[in-house]
């Protein structure tokens, strides 16, 4: 299937651990905005989350209608890219290649 599932907005859908009947699917919830550290008129930064990413999620003025991706977590299944503590001076953004993986691109900044 696919690995990064957006509409033309960069929006996704999520799974929200409370809905326990939702199908995980395409219906299970609306789309919902990922927020950007830098977003301009067809300029700016994006990184859409893949599928099966943990997100961490906000609603707008507390408003359950207006929920916004805020960011991804790290967790037990999706690790940081190198081991910490032993790395904790990397500052780094690197990415998986899609379909499937296997190549990455990265962008490290070491300080020590």
């Amino acid at each position: 299937g696919e690995e990064i599932h957006c509409d033309r907005h960069g929006r996704i859908k999520v799974q929200f651990h409370w809905d326990r009947e939702g199908q995980a699917d395409e219906h299970t919830s609306c789309w919902l905005r990922v927020a950007s550290s830098w977003a301009g008129n067809a300029y700016g930064a994006i990184a859409i989350p893949r599928i099966g990413m943990e997100v961490l999620v906000t609603f707008l003025e507390g408003d359950p209608d207006q929920p916004l991706v805020t960011g991804c977590l790290y967790h037990g299944v999706h690790q940081p890219p190198y081991e910490l503590p032993a790395h904790k001076t990397r500052t780094l953004l690197k990415t998986d290649s899609s379909p499937g993986g296997g190549g990455y691109n990265e962008l490290r900044i070491e300080d020590r």
